[in-house]
């Protein structure tokens, strides 16, 4: 069996990267026209960010936005796979266990955009049928004015000087939370453990990590989980935060952006993954606080460059094969009906 180790790929693949502040020119591919379908996971206001400067780079090209949570979206790409009417040229969202699974199927178009060779080996997946365009971690992110002690490690949260005051996003909305929960059980120094002493600390599970990082902005949780952008966000806007990748390892969330292959309009919709990883598609993410995943664009100030943050083993084969259990489990625990 395949087992796919996310800590291998990115410490492997880290370590050769040299982000350095380089000369941020636009695409030089010919302006491509059309229309074609973004499904993504994304925040609209960010994926609609990336379509006006795409639109802008190419005038006769249009790409229209279908935004849902990941579980939600990955719901209704399946049902429409299964009914052969798929609505989506291009899918980018969190959950690297279905896109493995569509590159199996045959379901995503084999591609070979020409920025690709601007981003690390190791995020070009299964033979470039889809491909990383930004880095980012699950975190754990705390309000100073109510968080007075050092932060290090995910049982943090199960401090009982935290009841009721800890924050979560839910797997039933959040792909990365369905990562993290795959993460933390095969992890021999969390496991269930982790969950059953959060439940006990009555953390609250709700949402997606967006609100959860606005709500330990605004002081409703002091401390919780979240996405290492969605805390500099927060920071960069004023807001009384701070966060930490845990001492044990954060959850690496792989992103993938891919071409589906019963699309109409290959050539567009592979200019459009290309967009992604271009520089000028790198800006826009930056500009919203992600990492960059181009090798020729810097770090965001103060963060350390992915080949020393620790990060969780993820097992895509034992997440894929086990998905509904964790989900339950997870449920039964945090008692989710």
């Amino acid at each position: 069996m395949r087992k796919l180790v996310l800590l291998t790929v990115v410490f492997l693949v880290s370590v050769t990267l040299a982000f350095a502040a380089g000369s941020r020119e636009e695409v030089s591919d010919d302006p491509m026209s059309g229309t074609i379908t973004l499904y993504t996971s994304e925040s609209l206001t960010d994926a609609q960010a990336l379509v006006d400067r795409f639109e802008q780079l190419n005038p006769g090209a249009t790409v229209e936005v279908f935004r849902l949570g990941t579980t939600e979206l990955v719901a209704r790409l399946m049902t429409e796979i299964e009914a052969g009417e798929v609505g989506a040229d291009v899918v980018w969202f969190a959950d690297m266990a279905l896109f493995e699974s569509f590159a199996e199927d045959g379901l995503l178009l084999p591609i070979n955009p020409s920025e690709a060779a601007n981003i690390p080996e190791g995020f070009v997946y299964f033979d470039g049928m889809a491909y990383e365009v930004r880095l980012i971690y699950q975190i754990i992110m705390y309000n100073t004015n109510l968080v007075n002690r050092e932060i290090t490690s995910w049982f943090d949260l199960a401090d009982p000087e935290f009841r009721g005051m800890v924050g979560s996003a839910s797997p039933f909305v959040s792909g990365a939370t369905v990562t993290q929960i795959a993460s933390v059980v095969q992890d021999p120094n969390l496991g269930w453990t982790l969950y059953e002493q959060l439940a006990a600390n009555d953390a609250v599970i709700s949402g997606g990590n967006g609100g959860i990082a606005q709500g330990i902005a605004l002081g409703e949780y002091a401390i919780g989980l979240t996405i290492d952008f969605m805390a500099r966000t927060q920071q960069e806007q004023g807001s009384p935060v701070n966060y930490i990748f845990q001492e044990e390892g954060a959850v690496y969330v792989p992103t993938p952006a891919g071409v589906m292959a019963s699309t109409s309009n290959p050539e567009l919709s592979t200019a459009f993954v290309n967009f992604l990883m271009s520089e000028p598609g790198q800006e826009v993410l930056m500009d919203n606080g992600y990492m960059p995943v181009n090798v020729n664009m810097p770090l965001p100030e103060g963060v350390p460059s992915p080949a020393d943050i620790p990060v969780l083993s993820t097992d895509w084969d034992f997440l894929a094969e086990n998905r509904e259990m964790l989900l339950d489990r997870f449920a039964e625990i945090f008692g989710i009906d």
